[in-house]
């Protein structure tokens, strides 16, 4: 009886520590799904995101296809200043037809503009009109982009954030009008070639 003591002591201690581990081990796991963004949910993306690719200027987007169409505009289309090259906005469907409802806002308008390498981003965007009396400029990081800033106006209504994403060859500006293109926005990525794609094209 003596002899079994310290046998079932060493057992029961064993136990505790499993049963501390395991408690451990879940707590973690639960930190780690908190932190989680919401949208980052693979069953979510499958369901409902589709990524729109564009070689020619080298950059991607997952957007709801659903809810949105991309439709692509040339330099001849375009009526803002400066000109863009390109633009490409998510507009969205009317839910009754499934076709584009071209009156609507977009989600996500993202522009391309040629720029100077040597020119500094932020001094680009001021001599192009980009910089309002008000903005608060911040820095943002990408991987491919040499140079990023988001623009914010907070005395003017939506949209009033504007995120400016610069390479060698041109400048990506992003406008989300919404929820749904804030979520657009943060999946914009360039591809691994895209400061060669201009000289294929």
């Amino acid at each position: 009886m003596a002899n079994g003591t310290p046998m079932l002591f060493r057992l029961s201690w064993l136990s505790t520590m499993m049963v501390a581990g395991l408690v451990l081990a879940g707590c973690d796991n639960t930190m780690r799904q908190i932190g989680k963004p919401v949208e980052s949910s693979p069953a979510v993306q499958a369901e409902s995101r589709e990524k729109h690719t564009d070689h020619t200027y080298g950059f991607t987007v997952k957007y709801y296809a659903r809810e949105y169409a991309p439709l692509i505009e040339g330099p001849a289309q375009a009526t803002a200043q400066p000109t863009a090259v390109q633009r490409v906005r998510f507009q969205r469907k009317d839910p009754a037809t499934g076709r584009v409802a071209d009156r609507k806002p977009s989600g996500l308008t993202v522009s391309v503009f040629e720029r100077s390498p040597e020119r500094l981003l932020q001094d680009w965007l001021d001599a192009s009109g980009l910089l309002p009396p008000g903005s608060e400029i911040s820095l943002v990081r990408l991987t491919g982009v040499k140079e990023g800033l988001r623009v914010t106006l907070r005395q003017q209504p939506a949209p009033n954030e504007f995120v400016y994403l610069a390479n060698d060859q041109y400048v990506y500006g992003l406008v989300p009008h919404d929820a749904q293109g804030g979520k657009m926005l943060r999946s914009f990525r360039l591809l691994p070639d895209a400061s060669r794609a201009h000289m294929r094209h």
